[in-house]
């Protein structure tokens, strides 16, 4: 009786990751679905000013210098960035100070939505250097939820990994997961700081993530048996293809822009010095989806100018 029970358990929890999982896949296709407006509809900006990805990447690395300086989760960039690329490929983005002004607001709205931990407008605008005021900020939050049609939760890649990783065996150990999930979180910030991955969707830049992260952890904390079952799972279960064409694309780009940029090694064994401060009973008796920070495991990802 007791295995009948844990298999439907799982049972249950295997068909809520599906329907999650598939609701977002329709969203990024259609709600979400982001273009390359910096090539079209701001290719020509007036007053000589350029919007292009290297400005982007920087305005967005502010965001992530924000929320870091306030404490804040650091997902709430990410919710931000579709909220700025949406907005802006929508009209709302005429000359550098409005692209400025969408990213602020962008931040601001994603904050309020996604952190429980809230920001003062007043404090935000002080960390925006001047540049606007309060109803700056307010006014283009109105214009910014029109053009959105109130549609404010966005598929990200942490979203899928948080339920494609639901679907690791329960035997997957404790310290293989809270790798496989700083890994492909650092990789997910990595690449909403950098334009030329907007052409891919969320799901697949989960999946090259993914797809990084466990080619760079160790076969004894995480054998190929497991991971050939995970991944097989995964493509059966919510049909997106680990060795489709637009992520086996997605995971070179990133493989060349984590290789020439990023030293993810130094990420890994932070992590793994961390893991092994903590007692190996405690990590195998840890449910699946706890939160590492709970037994004072703190993420060791930062993103900067300096990482990217």
């Amino acid at each position: 009786p007791g295995s009948r029970k844990m298999s439907c358990s799982t049972l249950v929890n295997h068909d809520d990751v599906i329907d999650i999982v598939r609701n977002m896949l329709r969203q990024e296709l259609t709600t979400y679905r982001r273009i390359d407006y910096l090539a079209t509809e701001l290719r020509c900006v007036t007053d000589n000013e350029v919007i292009d990805g290297c400005w982007r990447q920087r305005i967005i690395e502010w965001m992530y210098g924000v929320v870091d300086h306030c404490n804040l989760r650091r997902e709430s960039v990410a919710v931000a960035t579709y909220f700025l690329d949406l907005s802006a490929s929508r009209g709302l983005v005429r000359c550098r100070r409005d692209f400025q002004l969408v990213a602020m607001t962008s931040l601001m709205l994603s904050i309020k939505l996604n952190d429980s931990t809230s920001v003062k407008l007043d404090s935000m605008v002080k960390l925006g250097r001047g540049l606007f005021n309060e109803a700056d900020v307010i006014a283009m939050e109105t214009e910014m939820l029109n053009v959105l049609d109130w549609h404010v939760h966005p598929p990200t890649p942490v979203c899928f990994m948080r339920q494609l990783l639901r679907l690791l065996a329960p035997e997957t150990s404790a310290i293989a997961r809270y790798m496989i999930m700083e890994v492909t979180r650092f990789i997910s910030e990595v690449s909403a700081c950098i334009y030329k991955f907007i052409k891919y969707s969320s799901s697949s830049m989960a999946m090259a993530a993914i797809k990084i992260a466990i080619e760079r952890i160790d076969s004894a904390l995480f054998p190929r048996e497991q991971s050939d079952r995970f991944l097989e799972s995964v493509s059966s279960s919510t049909g997106i293809d680990y060795y489709g064409e637009e992520v086996t694309r997605a995971a070179d780009e990133l493989r060349a822009s984590l290789e020439n940029n990023v030293n993810l090694q130094d990420l890994m064994c932070t992590i793994d010095a961390q893991c092994h401060r903590v007692s190996g009973g405690l990590m195998q008796k840890l449910p699946a989806d706890v939160e590492m920070h709970e037994i004072g495991l703190h993420s060791p990802r930062d993103v900067s100018s300096s990482t990217i």
